[in-house]
């Protein structure tokens, strides 16, 4: 079983997730990834990062204005989420229990930033209550097509 769509996202917006994920060591960051579908493809055009309000090393909660400031922004554009992300700062990237509880979506991918080892490790997820399945990414350069 696979998710509704692969998602595609512009290697200038990965880098940048990355650095969010890294500027709020020790703490996890959080974001949204937002775009539009075209067939089987999530095309990703925005990065809205978003504060934790928990700032806190082991879980996440989006803080409220920065999250209805990202919903306006993507209103504005004509986009919608296609994905959610936030870091594990210790761990690997992979869902925790609460992660599964506190799903954002069944229909958006859930991109967890790993970083413990010396480079970021980055996984994508579906997300279910149930369970996760593994959800595919590629990274593009926008001129290339």
């Amino acid at each position: 079983m696979t998710g509704p769509f692969r998602l595609s996202i512009p290697r200038a917006i990965y880098q940048a997730m990355l650095a969010h994920a890294r500027a709020e060591l020790p703490a996890e960051c959080c974001g949204l990834l937002a775009g539009t579908v075209e067939g089987e493809v999530g095309r990703v055009t925005m990065h809205l990062p978003l504060a934790n309000a928990l700032a806190s090393p082991t879980e996440y909660e989006s803080e409220p204005r920065s999250l209805f400031a990202a919903h306006k922004a993507m209103r504005a554009a004509g986009t919608e989420v296609l994905a959610v992300y936030h870091s594990h700062p210790t761990t690997d990237p992979v869902p925790s229990r609460r992660d599964l509880e506190r799903n954002y979506s069944e229909s958006v991918v859930s991109l967890i930033i790993g970083l413990r080892g010396p480079s970021p490790d980055v996984r994508g997820w579906w997300l279910a209550a149930d369970g996760a399945l593994a959800a595919e990414f590629e990274l593009v350069d926008p001129d290339a097509g």
